[in-house]
């Protein structure tokens, strides 16, 4: 593929549409293109176009369109219109590293690699893909930090069902302890990566206990596992320690309380409690495949989007849930990819509410595992087992901060402690006697009054003054986020299903 200097790629950004302002060009040289504009470009770019649709709108003489094709392509004046197409797909080619010699091999390369041109509001910013640059970054940091909680308390359960069954230390590395049966499950790979870190001389402890030429033990293994390396480990153990240890986890991180023995349970019950430990067994693959994109600083918001078509009236295709493209219904005839998903969801969502108790969100049994669905997921979790986290204050402060979905509107007072001294002189004021009764006896007598009148008319006026004098040292300060409405707003809850309603129906 074609290399660029940082000045040619800021020459591009600035040809597709995107808005520098002062100063911001200096930004370009601190942050990535791969992980600013192209990450992004789906949230700003309001239309795209294939080489079919730049090849309509050049043969029908499109005025406005042929101009704008020759600035973001860069093509040179002296190309006449009958030959901007094929100078167009020259440039593509030429960025993409594809070789077709004839027009025609161009153009099919050109559609091997669903090639879409992005076109961007003419006030689209710079600054608004770092706003978002710098808000996922922040996201992904807390995201995967209360990831890792969910992750460390797997590995527990790991090593504690290991050793209430007092198996041999290395459990682990014995072939024996899988089910080689399911290919499919791949534990054979499972085995040579738990080798693999077998013999990882980085690793203190497992150096330690290779230079002590002594076994390393299963509990200092799982101990050097990510998220997504543990759950495959249990998932392709002998089946019945497998099951028992996702039944743990079950038990652990939601309400169920689901006996490991099936004495005196009718088939229906055994049933059912199977399909909800196979369904939080699939929740927590979910979050582990996410952890990797949070620990990898992949861009979330686009979280198991396999396909976006801004045109179609299904704009988006989920990877997951993971289907089969053999599946049948009754009738023999082949259930589509979206419709499976939509009934496998559907029993996700059910089963959450027998997990955590029925709430807004899983009522809904909405149809997509997007990004809102996730961080659902690993709310409930996280709001289990810890009932004091403060993760929703955290993730609701950095939507807050970038103007994302909530705007972040706080009040700070100066010279707080005056409060206290206010709420004295207040009280004071409420229980002022200004003896008005004895002063309308003295009235009616017709004795001496005016002094004793004006001495009470004084001391009010004294407390007054002093309260509006400590009301004035105290200032209530609005603070707003530096960031103005963001113009995704739209386009980012549809693509993670994140707005205001989400941050309402998960509280």
């Amino acid at each position: 593929m074609e290399t660029n200097s940082t000045r040619k790629l800021i020459t591009i950004t600035e040809n597709k549409g995107i808005n520098f302002q002062k100063g911001d060009k200096s930004l370009f040289k601190k942050y990535s293109y791969f992980q600013v504009i192209n990450a992004y470009k789906n949230l700003f770019a309001y239309d795209e176009e294939t080489i079919e649709e730049i090849k309509i709108n050049i043969n029908n003489n499109n005025k406005s369109k042929i101009n704008y094709y020759r600035k973001t392509f860069q093509i040179k004046k002296d190309v006449q219109n009958k030959d901007l197409y094929e100078n167009i797909c020259n440039k593509i080619c030429k960025k993409y590293g594809l070789t077709g010699i004839s027009l025609a091999e161009k153009e099919k390369q050109i559609k091997a690699i669903k090639y879409h041109h992005h076109i961007y509001n003419p006030g689209t910013l710079y600054t608004d893909f770092i706003r978002m640059y710098k808000f996922e970054h922040e996201l992904r940091m807390t995201l995967l930090k209360y990831t890792l909680i969910i992750e460390e308390s797997i590995k527990n359960i790991f090593v504690s069902y290991l050793n209430d069954k007092r198996v041999e230390p290395n459990y682990l590395v014995n072939m024996d302890n899988y089910n080689t049966d399911a290919l499919k499950s791949n534990p054979f790979e499972t085995i040579k990566m738990v080798i693999d870190k077998y013999n990882n001389q980085k690793s203190k402890p497992i150096k330690r206990k290779r230079d002590q030429h002594l076994t390393v033990p299963y509990w200092i293994l799982i101990n050097e596992l990510a998220m997504n390396q543990t759950y495959y480990t249990i998932a392709n153990l002998n089946k019945e320690d497998s099951y028992k240890i996702f039944l743990r986890c079950l038990n652990f991180f939601t309400n169920l309380n689901i006996k490991d023995e099936n004495k005196g349970k009718s088939k229906k019950q055994i049933q059912r409690e199977i399909k909800l430990v196979n369904n939080f067994k699939t929740l927590l693959c979910y979050l582990g495949e996410f952890r990797n994109l949070l620990a990898h600083n992949q861009p979330i918001y686009c979280y198991n989007i396999l396909e976006y078509n801004p045109k179609g009236n299904n704009k988006f295709k989920y990877e997951l849930p993971k289907t089969s493209h053999n599946i049948k219904d009754k009738n023999g005839n082949i259930i589509p990819v979206e419709k499976q998903q939509i009934n496998l969801m559907g029993s996700l969502m059910n089963s959450l509410q027998e997990y955590f108790g029925k709430d807004a969100i899983n009522l809904n049994n909405s149809t997509k595992l997007n990004l809102s669905k996730i961080i659902y997921i690993l709310y409930k979790i996280l709001k289990h087992i810890d009932s004091n986290t403060n993760f929703y204050e955290e993730l609701t402060t950095i939507y807050s901060k970038y103007n994302i979905v909530l705007s972040n509107s706080k009040f700070e007072i100066e010279q707080a402690k005056n409060i206290l001294v206010l709420n004295k002189e207040i009280e004071e004021l409420a229980k002022y006697n200004m003896e008005t009764l004895n002063i309308i006896e003295s009235i009616n007598s017709q004795k001496p009054y005016k002094k004793k009148l004006k001495t009470k008319d004084r001391e009010l006026k004294e407390l007054i003054k002093k309260i509006k004098n400590t009301s004035r040292t105290i200032k209530v300060n609005e603070i707003k986020s530096k960031y103005k409405h963001f113009p995704a707003q739209k386009r980012y809850s549809e693509f993670t299903g994140i707005d205001l309603n989400f941050f309402k129906n998960m509280k």
